[in-house]
């Protein structure tokens, strides 16, 4: 009797973990990052991350609508500093990123992260729990900006998929990182960092702190107003 139940609960336990295993990966695709303002409509072209003011592309010639002078802007503005990538065209992106070194790429979707096509990149705004992709884009000689959302991003237009650079750092640019990891062992060290989360709010600053004990926390738990002392 023994042996029949055992030989009975096997099966069952191959079922189900087949059934966790397929599930797994389309969870562990959603993201929810607090921090992350996506940007689902189009940014005023006066904005400087758009503009001839900070904008690369647009001072060397190639303007919006054009989806690398888009992921370029996108990226400052998300950031707070200017991206790695500043040259080429679509294609070259995934490439330029690639053969230099400057962030990491791989082929899951991240929030903040470039999706690369052999003639196409996008910025990646939302994941869905069904592993969706929503990506905001501008399209060269055609639309300035738009919103769509992919269950298959090997789909878009036909192209090559490459996969994704992850350009997003959370938020703490590298210069506010430096100096906060450099900064004196001394209580109420503040800094301001810009933080952009609507064109109206441009200008708007955060005060981040640094502990008594000189600790920084994840970018994701950064201290916001709460002084040690």
């Amino acid at each position: 009797m023994a042996k029949k139940k055992t030989l009975l609960i096997i099966p069952i336990v191959i079922i189900f973990t087949i059934i966790i295993s397929a599930l797994t990966p389309l969870c562990a695709w959603a993201e929810d990052d607090e921090n992350y303002q996506p940007r689902l409509t189009a940014p005023n072209s006066s904005i400087s991350y758009y503009s001839s003011e900070k904008n690369r592309y647009f001072q060397t010639g190639t303007p919006m609508p054009n989806c690398v002078a888009y992921a370029y802007g996108r990226i400052y503005e998300m950031n707070g500093e200017a991206p790695l990538i500043d040259h080429g065209s679509a294609g070259d992106w995934w490439f330029i990123n690639k053969s230099n070194g400057y962030y990491e790429y791989g082929s899951q979707p991240k929030l903040g992260a470039v999706a690369c096509w052999s003639g196409h990149v996008a910025i990646v705004e939302k994941i869905g729990e069904n592993g969706s992709v929503t990506i905001s884009e501008s399209h060269w000689g055609g639309t300035y900006f738009d919103v769509r959302t992919y269950a298959d991003m090997s789909s878009h237009y036909g192209q090559r998929f490459y996969g994704y650079i992850y350009t997003y750092n959370g938020g703490l640019s590298k210069n506010l990182e430096n100096r906060l990891l450099s900064a004196k062992k001394e209580t109420h060290t503040q800094y301001k960092q810009e933080t952009i989360n609507s064109p109206e709010q441009e200008n708007e600053f955060s005060i981040i702190s640094l502990d008594s004990n000189r600790t920084v926390t994840s970018k994701r738990d950064m201290i916001i107003s709460n002084l040690v002392g």
